[in-house]
């Protein structure tokens, strides 16, 4: 576990930890893909992009757009989104999500797909995916997007599988998981008095 508050004191442990990160992976993909296109770019769902596990339920053939892709990303953690908007952006998306973990200081992290589904050379740790956060969250458009609760994509109504944004105060945030490797897991974050 990692806290960073306000005065920046650090409450921590087992911090620097490798472990499976199931869909909070995706806080990586939506911020890749924030920097890599437009929201507006339309998007044809191919096949290959159906993939096991948390979906936002794409038909092979529809198109979306970027935007509605990624809050299929963010809200029901669809792997498939996660598929789609990766191979849209391009073949080299998986690299460039490490470099950017690179240069995020995140030397405990290895990216091998957009999803976060359980594979080998796929994990993370507490610090760097706090680090990845605070970034994350700086980013206006990513902000909105993962602090949204319900969104309606086309006939589809999204709710976001992050509870704290109902539950608890100030929750302005951030992303779940859950993989049989990682176990349940959880990224957020709350701002109170600024």
């Amino acid at each position: 576990a990692f806290l960073l508050n306000r005065s920046s004191d650090l409450a921590s442990r087992n911090e620097t930890q490798e472990r499976s990160i199931a869909s909070t992976t995706k806080i990586m993909t939506c911020l890749v893909a924030l920097e890599h296109s437009e929201l507006t770019e339309k998007v044809t769902v191919k096949r290959e992009h159906l993939r096991e596990g948390s979906s936002m339920y794409l038909l092979e053939g529809e198109t979306l757009t970027m935007e509605e892709l990624l809050y299929g990303l963010m809200l029901p953690s669809g792997n498939d989104a996660a598929e789609c908007i990766a191979a849209h952006c391009s073949a080299q998306f998986v690299r460039w999500m490490n470099e950017k973990a690179k240069a995020l200081g995140m030397e405990h992290t290895s990216f091998a797909n957009p999803s976060g589904l359980d594979e080998m050379g796929h994990s993370s740790c507490a610090l760097d995916m706090a680090r990845l956060a605070a970034y994350a969250m700086q980013n206006p458009t990513f902000a909105r997007i993962v602090s949204t609760r319900t969104a309606s994509v086309g006939t589809r109504t999204m709710t976001n599988h992050n509870k704290l944004l109902a539950s608890y105060s100030g929750c302005v945030g951030l992303k779940t998981g859950y993989t049989g490797d990682a176990g349940r897991t959880l990224v957020t974050c709350a701002e109170r008095g600024g």
